[in-house]
């Protein structure tokens, strides 16, 4: 299934979706998210709810292609991992990698790898299993981890879950074994098109990516927002937030940075049409598709 793509001034990116149909499990993590609440939101149906309220939503990764570089933003959850706290997540066998083939990119193309956070479903194929041990999929691509992030996960925090730390050990180790590892500041310039914008409270090193060229702009939001119902009600938390009240504050601070301007916003786990702008009504952030 080839994705969506956008292009951004001389920059193209283009959607990698590993799954569909995961609004169920994105709803369980959003408390606030009750039918009801949903929908009262405007904007979301039909293409962010169904008509009883449902989320949905994607797994999905976003490759960045510029004149000279391949940057592959997030890498889902991989295949062949064992996820407990979502079985459905767990122990898959996808065609992930055929789907970058579709754009025209092999494995072998990717410079750069770039995480926003370092949770499960956002690291996965870091690595692919080889003879049974995890090897580094993206062989030419410098991994790109933020400092603060990396160092948070490898403390092995007692507040957050078995299948992060499982994911740290199957798909971050052995990519800094390989020596493929960078760790870059929280607010990164990559090149003169792209750069790390610091959004903590998802996570405590956690990231956007701002995309720039020719005049146009769009943010990689990351889990920033979970969905689009976050943008109109920026107080709702996710059950993984490690900071909800600062995941509040960044929220608070990119709406209205972005609002009413011309940049895009992509979420990780928007579905289809994934991207939108931020508008103001009455004092209320909405997402226009």
């Amino acid at each position: 299934m080839r994705g969506l793509n956008w292009k951004i001034g001389d920059v193209e990116i283009f959607q990698i979706v590993e799954l569909g149909n995961v609004g169920r499990n994105i709803q369980s993590m959003l408390t606030d998210a009750t039918p009801l609440n949903l929908k009262k939101t405007p904007g979301l149906y039909p293409q962010f709810i169904d008509n009883e309220g449902n989320l949905f939503a994607n797994v999905q990764s976003f490759l960045i292609k510029t004149a000279n570089t391949n940057i592959l933003i997030d890498t889902c959850n991989g295949n062949e991992k064992f996820r407990e706290s979502i079985p459905e997540w767990g122990n898959l066998k996808t065609d992930y990698l055929d789907r970058i083939k579709e754009i025209g990119i092999n494995e072998t193309d990717i410079d750069l790898v770039i995480c926003t956070h370092l949770h499960f479903d956002h690291v996965g194929w870091n690595t692919k299993l080889v003879d049974n041990i995890w090897k580094p999929t993206f062989i030419n691509a410098d991994y790109l981890f933020v400092k603060d992030e990396y160092d948070y996960w490898k403390s092995k925090p007692d507040n957050e879950i078995d299948d992060d730390f499982a994911a740290f050990d199957d798909s971050i180790t052995p990519v800094v074994n390989a020596g493929l590892a960078k760790f870059v500041d929280k607010n990164q310039i990559i090149d003169h098109n792209i750069t790390l914008t610091s959004t903590p409270g998802h996570t405590p090193g956690h990231v956007s990516i701002l995309v720039k060229s020719q005049g146009e702009s769009v943010l990689l939001s990351g889990d920033l927002f979970y969905h689009p119902c976050q943008i109109t009600n920026p107080n709702w938390i996710g059950s993984s937030d490690s900071d909800p009240q600062r995941a509040i504050i960044s929220r608070l601070r990119i709406l209205k940075e972005i609002a009413n301007t011309d940049t895009l916003l992509l979420g990780s786990h928007f579905s289809n049409p994934v991207s939108g702008k931020v508008k103001t009504r009455n004092k209320i952030y909405f997402f226009e598709i």
